[in-house]
């Protein structure tokens, strides 16, 4: 199968992300095709309302779908473990790490944040209104002890500030890795 590059030599060259989805419908798994260079911070961030995904897999559904447009406010939280590229190198800044907690719909997501140094969390979470960047998370659903079966872990996530609850500080931190 010839790729879009070799057919249209002007065409981005193109990287293909795998990732698990948290929508409003649940977990979806899907492919994303994103341009080699940009960041998946950067890809998600722009102001396209749909998103290509190709190689769709719906909650509770056999059925693969080839191509699917997924509206980008359905997305809570993107998590795609196999893409390394999850933000361009040094747009963080001079940061520390701070473990907070997000609450979801789908539950409490306990991970680590980077804030910028010398500024408060709150401060911090006020200037954000497109994407989080946390590591080192753990999603639990409400009333589950973080040992379930039902939690899940993840290295990196991509969060949409428009579908979380609130975010806090955990009264006792967990160190990132501990159970």
């Amino acid at each position: 199968m010839t790729g879009h590059a070799e057919l249209n030599p002007h065409a981005p060259h193109l990287r293909k992300v795998v990732a698990d989805i948290l929508t409003d419908g649940g977990w979806l798994n899907g492919t994303f095709q994103v341009p080699a260079h940009q960041s998946l911070m950067d890809f998600f961030a722009g102001g396209v309302p749909l998103l290509k995904t190709t190689r769709v897999r719906f909650p509770g559904e056999r059925e693969l779908f080839p191509f699917i447009a997924l509206r980008r406010e359905a997305i809570h939280l993107l998590d795609a473990a196999s893409d390394d590229r999850i933000e361009a190198p040094g747009s963080g800044g001079h940061t520390t790490p701070h473990q907070v907690e997000v609450f979801l719909l789908a539950g409490l997501l306990r991970g680590t944040l980077e804030v910028l140094v010398n500024v408060r969390l709150s401060d911090f979470l006020r200037q954000q209104t497109g994407l989080l960047v946390l590591r080192d998370c753990l999603l639990v659903p409400y009333g589950e002890p973080r040992e379930s079966p039902k939690a899940r872990k993840m290295r990196t996530v991509l969060l949409s500030m428009g579908r979380i609850l609130g975010v806090g500080e955990p009264i006792n931190p967990v160190q990132p890795g501990a159970r």
